[in-house]
């Protein structure tokens, strides 16, 4: 009788019951290991231009079986950035496993000319491959730059002429902007060594000027012309002149020597003050003044004057 019940009850709930148990299989994740939240600077050899940067994903699977996805990376056509991922990937059962993100750049102009600073966005996107799933697709995406580079540097094209002591020449200094963004000139000055009787003018002229980066878009270097003067009492000698500017972009100071001859003056030649420089004295020495007669002359002119006076007679 008992059998004869429960075969019953069985009988009446067997139509409310499913035929097979139907749960819902545990999701994978992807996610960012590295900090994107507030962008993402990559790495610049500002002296080379290469990019060298890293940055990780990870890859949850919460799944009783493994999964195996495929990555792909997408960046914007006119970036000159590349870069590489792994694929695809496979993670165990409830498991997780970390990729990495390699950026490298394209060419070192092409790197050096594009504007940085300006964001651009990488999107990683992750697809599964494994025949037992569904292929669905997640995707990520961070905002990456490149960084300002500041690098002012002086050069002189031409190493000026040799020149005479009292005179003045002119010679060309150039400032190269070889970082990638605008920058300017907070101080321009020169150091002489061995010549302190060499003036260096015309830089003071220099302090905020502002200079384009050099050789992109044909930009050329900024020029400013300075003044050598050496005073008239200058001995020869090979001067030695450093020149030195400081950017404004990263406050370093750089600079470039050059050496230049100066040659003595003729002592004959060199009139007025020895310390003017370009400059002659109109006037002439005022010549000396008579000298005095000798005691002897004036004697024997004396002895002479008294022989020629005439004897009087005697009275007859």
């Amino acid at each position: 009788m008992r059998v004869t019940f429960c075969m019953f009850v069985v009988l009446l709930m067997a139509p409310i019951l499913p035929v097979g148990a139907q749960v819902d299989a545990p999701s994978w994740e992807l996610g960012w290991e590295s900090d994107v939240e507030d962008g993402v600077i990559l790495n610049l050899d500002g002296n080379r231009w290469s990019i060298s940067h890293t940055l990780e994903v990870w890859i949850a699977n919460n799944r009783p079986f493994d999964l195996e996805v495929e990555m792909e990376l997408e960046l914007p056509s006119d970036v000159p950035v590349e870069a590489e991922i792994d694929s695809p990937v496979s993670v165990g059962a409830n498991g997780n496993v970390t990729v990495e993100i390699t950026f490298t750049g394209t060419t070192a102009d092409d790197v050096r000319a594009y504007a940085p600073a300006s964001a651009f966005v990488l999107t990683v996107i992750a697809t599964e491959a494994s025949q037992t799933n569904s292929g669905s697709t997640q995707d990520i995406d961070a905002d990456l730059e490149l960084p300002r580079v500041h690098r002012l540097e002086p050069n002189v094209p031409q190493a000026p002429n040799p020149f005479d002591a009292g005179t003045w020449i002119e010679m060309t200094l150039e400032i190269n902007n070889m970082g990638n963004t605008r920058d300017a000139v907070t101080e321009a000055e020169a150091e002489v060594r061995s010549c302190p009787q060499l003036s260096v003018l015309g830089l003071d002229a220099v302090s905020g000027t502002v200079v384009e980066p050099t050789g992109v878009g044909g930009q050329g270097p900024t020029e400013v012309t300075v003044r050598l003067e050496a005073s008239s009492s200058h001995p020869g000698r090979t001067c030695e002149i450093r020149f030195i500017v400081t950017s404004e972009g990263d406050g370093a100071s750089r600079s470039t020597t050059i050496e230049v001859d100066v040659n003595a003056a003729d002592p004959d030649e060199v009139i007025g003050d020895v310390n003017d420089v370009g400059t002659s004295d109109s006037t002439t020495q005022e010549e000396a003044g008579a000298l005095p007669l000798p005691t002897s002359v004036l004697f024997v002119a004396l002895l002479l004057a008294v022989l020629r006076r005439p004897i009087p007679s005697d009275e007859a």
